[in-house]
């Protein structure tokens, strides 16, 4: 009768050695965030055309940039290529959910013209043309 005493005093007071360890937390759930998709790099528009063709991987680059900027800004946008090559980007008013634009690109000082569009997709404008 004695252990059994002492057995429910160690239950009840806690005494080590003769409690049983039980856990009630669970243990910590680790979520990851969904990863989110790049946004897509600006359409080439007129710059994959015949007015891009003497322009060099960097300065093309450049170009599609200034050309993307310009468009969702409204704004005249100016770039200038590594090799020389320079030109600009005049964007016309919006007319519902587009816009037209004009780019011109200096190659060797001779100038090039070519007009594309671009329109809203989503909120955000892309350049289609």
């Amino acid at each position: 009768m004695r252990a059994q005493a002492a057995v429910a005093m160690s239950l009840l007071f806690g005494v080590p050695g003769l409690t049983a360890c039980s856990s009630t937390s669970e243990p910590e759930k680790v979520t990851a965030a969904a990863p989110t998709a790049p946004a897509p790099p600006p359409a080439a528009g007129v710059v994959s055309g015949a007015i891009g063709q003497p322009l060099g991987e960097k300065d093309r680059a450049a170009a599609i940039v200034a050309q993307q900027e310009a468009v969702s800004s409204g704004s005249r946008k100016s770039w200038r290529g590594e090799k020389g090559a320079y030109g600009f980007v005049i964007p016309g008013a919006e007319n519902g959910s587009c816009r037209d634009y004009t780019h011109r690109i200096f190659v060797n000082g001779r100038p090039q013209e070519a007009k594309g569009q671009a329109c809203r997709e989503n909120g955000e404008w892309r350049v289609i043309s």
